[in-house]
């Protein structure tokens, strides 16, 4: 059979090969695009940062300039409240008892609010009272604020409840903003959405947002976007309202990455503004202040700068300590961290200022639908190694997977085509790997057992072999998946864990086929009945059950270990081990792929040239394919930069053949002394 298709299959390898040429433009140019997008933003918020320097003795000044020194290049600034500015000592909130008490010589003797709400005297210039007087009206209604006449004080009346009044969200005070500008930091508005908002409150906003210096983003708090109503005939409207105002103003949308990692924090009309603002966004990485109490400042270094590396996160913003270190003030505690990240960073090539927002990119549809029919010729040829076809079935087949990979690019719309292709190209390539490799050793005669220097040599020549292979699957992942939706996470690849299990499912399909298992090959259907048949009748024994124990619970960690979700914790001397290696080389390799899938190749190899029993041949053959499989799926991280991507798995391969190699001669070790000690020991006569 394998002669029948041959030639079927080199026109499949000769459309892989132009496909692949393809797909490594378009990596090339993924490539620059990442490389210029390489600016980190570092934000703190303004009001914790003053309050903590104010604890710590230091005056405005000195606690900016700390914060520059450190890596700071903007502040958040929030919504403000009455409780905020009453605390600071802007303006004073008292009851209608006590301003007949304390401010009887304005007789004002029609007290019809509940509150008042006093500023500064008026021959004293007041940055705040008048937009505090503003967001009242704006977010109570006029019926509910009023200006109350007096010739000394500015005064206003407020009718309202305690404590729900004192902790309204106003809006930003430009004095506060405007003060962190004229330092040399970029401002980071923080607003908070209307109720029901109106457009002329949403104008109000950005009117404001005007008056105020260096405003390099915006980044909305709440549950809502800014703009965002509950009225559904409106919502579009009132959307587009707002992003039309940030176009406006080149002011890009800052969204906050989720706990998992995974997109971002939900926000109601997030994603309709994303895509109105078509993707100037930036993504940022922001750890809950009960997070940070849990670990150390390194550790929190290494957060926020794995964050950068991997996640194409560009703006970092750091929460504080809430208790110093031992021998630091809070300050100094704090900043420790953030000047640690600001290090690492800069020795890697990124630079301080603006986030980068990464352009609207989408691939050119030619080169596209040219890689996808490649990819869709690369399943049909994995299908051969497991299924040999005639070359007439062959060339129906290729014909309609070039229509549907070609016609697919250029027709669908949306993510799920490319994620379809993406979770093919990331089963397939792996097994054709294995498969090739396997066929190749299995046509082999070996009459005696071979040598372990041999092995490392075979082993090291069909490692890189199979790489190389998982790496073309790669590399059409890398390039199907690559537009400015999958860069910034707004679509993500699907099918994490499907693609690790998969794999491992057609690889057992294919070894079954090729090796016997009970005395025959599982070929045809009868064979295969025979097979379940033998299966099933296999004794359980004590040893067997703790077998399969075992491989259930690896198989647990394996599944668990995978995708976005919680799943299966990491241990902290894991955790160590790649702080370790994260810091010693440019991209850390995968443990999947240098701990277990390619030092298991080399077992592999010696398993068939050292005649070992099949079964363990068998579970070597799924190892090797975890690994392998592993490295495809890397690419598939498409909010991981390519460079990066491509060197991980450079790692992976280069570890993982050391570690393969140090086990085989190991296990050559072994076998000697334990012959040597066999021949020193004899029984006595």
């Amino acid at each position: 059979m394998a002669k029948k298709n041959s030639r079927s299959k080199v026109v499949m390898i000769l459309a892989v090969l132009v496909g692949l040429v393809c797909s490594i433009y378009l990596c090339v140019q993924r490539y620059y695009i990442e490389e210029n997008s390489m600016a980190i933003e570092q934000a703190m918020d303004y009001d914790a940062v003053v309050n903590m320097a104010r604890n710590d003795g230091y005056d405005l000044d000195t606690a900016l300039e700390k914060c520059r020194d450190a890596g700071i290049t903007s502040f958040t600034i929030y919504d403000t409240t009455l409780n905020k500015l009453t605390q600071r000592g802007e303006l004073s909130v008292i009851t209608k008892l006590g301003f007949q008490l304390y401010y009887p010589q304005f007789h004002i003797t029609n007290l019809s609010y509940d509150y008042y709400l006093i500023g500064k005297p008026k021959g004293q210039k007041d940055a705040y009272f008048d937009e505090v007087a503003q967001d009242l009206k704006n977010r109570l209604g006029s019926d509910k604020v009023g200006r109350i006449e007096n010739d000394q004080y500015r005064i206003l009346g407020l009718r309202g409840v305690m404590p729900e009044l004192g902790d309204l969200n106003l809006g930003i005070m430009t004095a506060d903003a405007n003060t962190i500008a004229s330092h040399g930091f970029h401002v980071i508005l923080r607003p908070t959405n209307y109720s029901n908002p109106t457009p002329e409150q949403v104008a109000g906003f950005f009117k404001r947002a005007d008056t105020i210096q260096n405003v390099s983003g915006i980044m909305f708090v709440g549950k809502e976007v800014l703009g965002y109503t509950a009225a559904a005939d409106s919502r579009k409207d009132m959307l587009t309202f707002t992003a039309d105002h940030m176009k406006q103003r080149n002011m890009p949308f800052y969204m906050i990455e989720s706990v998992d990692q995974l997109q971002y924090n939900t926000q109601d009309g997030m994603y309709d503004l994303a895509g109105l603002l078509h993707y100037r966004t930036a993504r940022v990485y922001a750890m809950a202040k009960e997070e940070l109490e849990k670990i150390t400042p390194e550790e929190a270094a290494m957060r926020y700068y794995i964050s950068d590396l991997e996640r194409n996160v560009r703006v970092n913003l750091f929460p504080l300590y809430k208790k110093p270190l031992h021998g630091m003030n809070l300050t100094e505690t704090n900043l420790s961290y953030i000047k640690i990240v600001s290090q690492k960073l800069q020795e890697r090539g990124y630079s301080f200022g603006n986030a980068s927002i990464m352009p609207v990119y989408y691939p050119n549809k030619i080169l596209l639908a040219v890689a996808a029919a490649a990819a869709a010729c690369g399943f049909l040829f994995t299908l051969n190694l497991l299924i040999p076809l005639s070359d007439k079935i062959n060339y129906i087949l290729m014909a309609a997977a070039v229509v549907f990979g070609a016609g697919g690019a250029f027709i669908a719309q949306g993510a799920l085509f490319l994620q379809l292709m993406a979770v093919g190209c990331a089963t397939t390539a792996p097994v054709a790997a294995i498969l090739i490799l396997v066929d190749k050793w299995r046509k082999m005669k070996l009459n005696e057992t071979v040598g372990y220097g041999r092995v490392i040599r075979d082993g090291s020549i069909g490692l890189s072999y199979a790489v190389a292979i998982a790496m073309v699957g790669g590399l059409f992942i890398a390039a199907l998946l690559g537009n400015i939706r999958f860069f910034m996470e707004f679509d993500f690849y699907r099918g994490v864990k499907i693609t690790f299990i998969l794999p491992l499912i057609l690889i057992t399909i294919g070894y079954l086929y090729r090796f016997p298992f009970f005395g025959q090959t599982v070929d045809s259907t009868p064979n295969f009945i025979f097979f379940v048949k033998n299966f099933l009748d296999i004794p359980i024994k004590m040893g067997s059950l703790v077998l399969v124990a075992v491989l259930g619970l690896a198989a647990f960690i394996f599944v668990g270990r995978s995708g976005h979700t919680a799943g299966v914790p990491v241990p902290g001397v894991e955790v160590e081990m790649r702080r370790f290696l994260e810091n010693v080389m440019y991209a850390r390799p995968r443990e999947k792929e240098f701990l277990v899938g390619h030092p298991a190749f080399f077992l592999m190899v010696a398993s068939v040239y050292r005649k070992w029993p099949q079964i363990i041949h068998y579970f070597m053959v799924i190892a090797a394919t975890i690994g392998v499989g592993s490295m495809v799926e890397t690419f598939a991280h498409i909010r991981t930069p390519f460079i990066m991507s491509f060197i991980r798995g450079i790692n992976g391969w280069i570890t993982g053949m050391i570690i393969g190699i140090l086990l085989i001669c190991g296990l050559a070790i072994l076998q000697y002394m334990t012959a040597w000690f066999g021949k020193r020991v004899k029984p006595r006569d």
